[in-house]
């Protein structure tokens, strides 16, 4: 007997493609195709084995009726055997009742898979693990086609992969109770002795929104440590990068359903996920944005994570050695052209002491020369690509090394990587994260001049700082006088970032919270549930009024 009303999700390819039936039930291990008949008004789903009767396959028409006849949808669904007709034509018809879609956090409160006890939490990490390591090649292609570099995923699968082991190891101990020392002044306990506790508790369900740059890494990275803290997880991709976006979603399904949900959509979906209130929500992304973000979290108390960036600066110190200038020179490459300079930890701006400023200089020249053809940097979006060609109009900085036939390429929107020479602090370029493959470079007198240049940007406090230099007494001056999330000495932030141990994140603008990694980050996810429980069957009063009266 089918009931008058029911509801639905449907989730769905029409992609015209064979692919697993994300469903649960008896089609779990069947393959389906959705295909539009006519688009936007019309699709067919293909079901073969259907029911797991062997050779019979199920079609199934949805179209959308005319508004004059109201807001339905007609369902005919037919059952063939070669081409043999078995069952159908039979029809039914949906009503719409509602105009709210998929409320992806209410569904994982109702329906969320367990992840109570410490097996079924490495269990889960174990699956994502799989995903990894199953579809390197997959998710490579889905980064070439959004323009997003480095494309090869191999590195960054094996960094997730490693911290996927190191959640394992942390899950049993992390839900052991931690005992707690009692130290209530004796005239309180009245002769009551009591055990006090701290249980980590999952806050249920957390939202990631993550950012277009790293969209398959900074993704799952959070996730990692919500799952294996007890939590489920809705995943908001950036629109930016649909191909990823929409391989994220149809892996997250087969590997996943149950625990993980991607809701893509715009910022409207990042709003309706808000409203919804989470228990949790961390965004990685530009500030402005984050402010938006955090407001609306306010109007539900929704605590959040932000994971930001700012103005990273790095600081050359005099004497440096030849291979010490060379690391660090080849460091500022990585980051500013084979991750594009569009990475939250990239070196945003150079402070050079002026011992050594020319022959910074003559290395920088050289490196950016050898790069040929490298040089020029595809940057991923329209919009960010228009926002640094507005910045180059105005600057008063001169870009270096430069020559006439160097030229932004409007058709594959690149940009030559340049440091910007002799800029004035009022400059575009000093007022807010580049993000792009451009290098500002100061000349410093020292490392007071270093400090306080870093103390005064208008941007706040780095999401990180680098010091490259080899007298430890500067380093350290360097670490106590200036503030930022994290602080790298002759290090790129790859050491940091691959290392477990180190938790990452901002202060102020640059962000706060810690989204990744280790017990730091599953403490972001967690409510630490402190408790008493007297010994003996003994109940521990209140005194408000006074103090206890002396034992008889």
């Amino acid at each position: 007997e089918v009931p008058g009303q029911m509801h639905l999700l449907f989730r769905a390819e029409l992609d015209d493609k064979w692919h697993p039936v994300p469903h649960p039930g008896h089609l779990t291990d069947a393959t389906w195709k959705n295909s539009w008949i006519d688009c936007g008004k019309e699709f067919e789903t293909v079901v073969p084995n259907s029911m797991g009767q062997s050779g019979k396959t199920m079609t199934v028409r949805r179209r959308l009726l005319d508004e004059s006849q109201g807001p339905r949808i007609e369902m005919t669904v037919n059952i063939h055997e070669g081409d043999k007709l078995l069952v159908g034509p039979c029809c039914t018809w949906l009503q719409k009742v509602s105009d709210e879609g998929p409320q992806p956090v209410a569904w994982l409160r109702r329906h969320g898979k367990p992840l109570k006890t410490a097996e079924e939490r490495v269990q889960v990490l174990e699956k994502m693990h799989q995903m990894l390591a199953e579809n390197i090649d997959e998710i490579s292609a889905a980064h070439d086609k959004d323009r997003v570099f480095p494309a090869r995923f191999n590195g960054v699968a094996m960094m997730i992969m490693h911290g996927i082991r190191g959640y394992q190891k942390l899950v049993e101990p992390w839900m052991v109770p931690e005992i707690l020392v009692d130290d209530c002044p004796p005239p309180l306990r009245a002769g009551v002795e009591a055990e006090y506790s701290v249980v980590n508790e999952p806050k249920g369900v957390c939202i990631n929104i993550s950012p277009w740059n790293a969209p398959v890494q900074l993704s799952l990275m959070p996730v990692m440590a919500m799952l294996a803290a007890g939590n489920h997880a809705v995943i908001k991709p950036p629109e930016l990068v649909p191909n990823v976006s929409a391989l994220l979603r149809r892996l997250i399904q087969k590997y996943l359903d149950g625990y993980v949900w991607v809701e893509e959509g715009n910022r409207y979906a990042v709003e309706r996920l808000i409203d919804e209130e989470a228990d949790h929500l961390i965004f990685t992304g530009g500030g402005e944005i984050a402010k938006s973000v955090a407001a609306r979290c306010a109007l539900h108390l929704t605590p959040y994570t932000l994971e930001l960036g700012g103005k990273s600066p790095v600081f050359f110190d005099k004497n440096l050695s030849e291979p010490m200038l060379d690391a660090g020179v080849r460091e500022i490459m990585e980051l500013k052209v084979f991750k594009t300079g569009q990475f939250c930890c990239a070196h945003d701006y150079a402070l050079v002491h002026e011992d050594i400023y020319e022959n910074f200089l003559a290395k920088f020249k050289a490196a950016v020369e050898g790069l040929g053809e490298k040089r020029h940097v595809c940057l991923l979006g329209a919009r960010q690509y228009g926002a640094l060609k507005d910045k180059w109009s105005v600057t008063k900085g001169k870009p270096f090394p430069w020559t006439e036939s160097t030229s932004m390429n409007d058709e594959r929107m690149s940009v030559p990587f340049a440091a910007l020479l002799d800029v004035p602090l009022d400059d575009t370029f000093l007022q807010a994260e580049i993000f792009a493959p451009v290098l500002p470079v100061l000349k410093v007198a020292g490392i007071e001049e270093a400090i306080e240049r870093v103390n005064q940007m208008p941007t706040g406090k780095p999401l990180i700082a680098y010091c490259y230099s080899e007298d430890s007494c500067v380093a350290d001056m360097f670490i106590a006088a200036t503030g930022s999330g994290n602080i790298a000495v002759n290090s790129g932030p790859q050491r940091m970032l691959a290392n477990f141990s180190v938790c990452f994140g901002g202060i102020g603008c640059s962000g706060s919270g810690a989204s990744f990694w280790g017990k730091e980050a599953m403490a972001e996810y967690t409510n630490r549930k402190h408790i008493i429980r007297p010994k003996q069957g003994q109940f521990a009063k209140s005194y408000f009024s006074g103090p206890p009266p002396a034992p008889s």
